[in-house]
């Protein structure tokens, strides 16, 4: 992958040594899971697609003439029209379709921008697979964009595809420095939940430092709060509570009461002192930012957080009306199976602390229910011990002294930063 316009020192970097980021992690072939996610008609044409970009982008420019058969451009048109194909597709697979006719005089620029439209598309549909493979295809077409990298890496890294991620996570760092500090600190951020998400926590807390140390001495101030952020939930993992309310206190100050991630840093706040029985002050900060949650999925999330809390710090009305929603809402189909399941397990926690044992064990089986046939092994783990506590009656310990102690000074900040909100 060619070096970025720079300056010339950069450039003189062993940089080249770097092994090219992978193409696939886990597919027989290139596009193998778009096909799995889109079969039919128009799958096939999508693959296709992608499969003569992905030759053209391989073949040297002197050999590229004579890459596609004569009649390959007349037969795609046939191919694309019996496809069904969206109107906003038509556009991108007929710039495919010129490919295959004059491989020698393509409009560069035009052929990354029709992948990126129909990687956009795919996002739009829900087809993780094609915005992943159209977004990798417009990153190999031009190399020397670290945002086109990144953004390959953190869609292989959602998709779990790990190996993948940090290859491309790494080439977009080496083509943001230098040039592009706002990408090379956020690649770096994505880097620390890719291994957060393996669970290597000191390599997550190391590479998220970096970003934030990258944000404050080049001066991206819109990622210092997210790098906060994350630090302040890897902290709490390491079950480092004086850092991580260090670092929660200073992404509120970054953030302000009025950012969009605003709310998520509270509900992530609530969600570690539920961790280690400071219930009350979750259960405050819960219930002040439940209305700035306004799609349904959040809010249902939220709502058993809250739910949980309350049952806990005994605020059995409060706890009730949770109760009642978050079913509404679960009959409703508002949220993805992954996210029903952990909302479940969340109801069967709440009643769990409410001594309501039915309860307890009806919503524990949905949530497992859910969980098995999806592999969320972290949900069926904490559903078991769940069960196994539950009828065992064991009682929840009380938190650290400390720790509850932070908690409260931190409470009555963020519940006086939501009131100058809605005030």
């Amino acid at each position: 992958m060619p070096s970025p316009a720079g300056n010339p020192a950069r450039r003189s970097r062993p940089s080249y040594l770097a092994a090219p980021p992978l193409l696939s992690e886990s597919d027989p072939f290139e596009g193998a899971s778009l096909l799995r996610e889109h079969p039919g008609a128009l799958g096939a044409v999508l693959w296709k697609s992608l499969r003569d970009v992905s030759a053209w982008t391989a073949t040297a420019p002197d050999e590229r003439a004579a890459l596609f058969p004569a009649a390959a451009a007349d037969a795609r048109a046939a191919e694309v029209a019996g496809a069904a194909a969206e109107p906003e597709l038509w556009g991108p697979l007929l710039v495919v379709e010129r490919l295959l006719a004059q491989p020698g005089d393509v409009d560069h620029r035009r052929l990354v921008h029709a992948c990126r439209a129909i990687a956009r598309w795919g996002e739009r549909r829900g087809f993780s697979a094609v915005q992943l493979s159209f977004t990798q295809a417009a990153a190999r077409l031009a190399p020397e964009h670290p945002q086109l990298a990144y953004a390959v890496g953190r869609l292989a890294r959602d998709r779990g595809e790990y190996a993948r991620a940090e290859s491309w996570l790494r080439a977009s760092i080496r083509l943001a420095r230098g040039a592009d500090w706002h990408t090379y600190a956020l690649a770096y951020l994505s880097l620390g939940t890719l291994y957060q998400q393996l669970g290597n926590l000191p390599a997550a807390r190391a590479v998220t430092l970096r970003g934030y140390r990258t944000s404050v001495r080049r001066r991206v101030r819109p990622l210092q709060g997210v790098a906060l952020h994350n630090l302040f939930v890897l902290s709490g993992e390491m079950l480092d509570f004086e850092r991580a309310h260090e670092y929660a206190r200073a992404a509120f100050q970054r953030y302000g009461p009025n950012h969009p991630r605003f709310p998520a840093l509270v509900h992530d706040v609530g969600c570690f002192w539920v961790q280690h029985g400071c219930f009350a002050r979750a259960a405050d900060v819960f219930e002040s930012v439940l209305p700035r949650f306004t799609q349904p999925e959040d809010r249902l999330l939220t709502l058993g957080n809250l739910a949980f809390s309350a049952a806990a710090a005994g605020r059995s009305a409060l706890y009730e009306a949770c109760q009642a929603e978050s079913r509404t809402l679960l009959d409703c189909d508002v949220a993805s199976p992954d996210r029903a399941a952990q909302v479940w397990l969340n109801l069967a926690r709440a009643a769990a602390s409410a001594q309501e044992h039915a309860r307890a064990e009806y919503a524990a089986e949905r949530a497992l229910g859910m969980a098995a046939p999806l592999r969320l092994a972290q949900i069926r783990l904490e559903v078991e011990a769940l069960l196994h506590e539950v009828r065992g009656a064991r009682a929840a310990a009380a938190p650290p002294a400390d720790l509850e102690h932070r908690a409260g000074a931190l409470a009555e900040t963020i519940l006086e930063m939501v009131r100058t909100t809605s005030g």
